[in-house]
């Protein structure tokens, strides 16, 4: 949680529908970023210059998200990479809107789906030779798979006070004793990938990937006291 921002409050409204998840976005961004101003998004006609070139129609939630935030590199593109409007593209049966950095995953709606205002996610990885597995979902929502997105991105902005390291049972017990984890959904309301849990606590962050501990700070003081807490082997100590 963060001063004037309960995350555990807030996450909690934004699965109830798509106005909810824009406002939990705006409030984020606010209290963790730099707040969204007019810009941040792209055009009416970026989108539909992008609709017409591929020769389909954008769900609702999509041309909102990208008229919201999706010029904010920070927000979008840390870590993975959500595609501009020039860029995105059909393939595998899909919209392919968002790339992991390495070009090992993708993320995409299918193409049977489009018509939906607020579509589900799916994600498949690249194996050898740039052969593409089976679809999988990711999340039930495109709006939620933005919160996904936004928090997910939060951790590996360069200019903000961030961690990691690799954790145990042993140190998720701790965390989970130390900080408070975020509420969880199922189904269409999940805004969080299988296996992977958020925690926060006054000015901060906390994921459980299922591969390490990932942390971002609102403060360079709130993140010693996360190292103090959790002594081990961090990233960037």
């Amino acid at each position: 949680m963060s001063s004037g921002f309960d995350l555990c409050e807030q996450i909690t409204q934004a699965v109830r529908g798509r106005y909810e998840t824009w406002t939990f976005i705006r409030g984020f961004t606010s209290h963790w970023v730099t707040p969204l101003q007019e810009g941040d998004g792209h055009s009416e006609t970026d989108l539909a210059t992008a609709q017409e070139r591929l020769g389909i129609q954008f769900p609702a939630a999509l041309k909102e998200a990208y008229a919201l935030f999706g010029r904010r590199s920070d927000l979008t593109r840390n870590r993975e990479y959500l595609l501009e409007p020039t860029a995105l593209y059909l393939d595998h049966g899909a919209l392919i809107f968002r790339h992991e950095n390495q070009g090992a995953s993708i993320w995409g709606i299918l193409i049977a789906d489009l018509q939906n205002p607020d579509p589900p996610v799916y994600h498949c990885s690249c194996r050898v030779d740039n052969i593409m597995e089976d679809w999988g979902i990711w999340l039930g929502r495109f709006s939620l798979a933005c919160v996904d997105l936004v928090l997910w991105e939060s951790l590996y902005d360069p200019r903000m006070a961030t961690e990691s390291r690799d954790i145990d049972d042993e140190d998720l017990k701790l965390v989970g004793q130390l900080y408070s984890e975020l509420p969880s959904f199922e189904g269409s309301d999940s805004y969080t990938p299988f296996g992977v849990r958020w925690f926060t606590g006054t000015d901060l962050l906390l994921c459980d990937t299922g591969m390490d501990l990932s942390v971002r700070a609102r403060t360079r003081e709130t993140l010693r006291s996360v190292r103090e807490n959790l002594p081990g082997d961090w990233l960037n100590e």
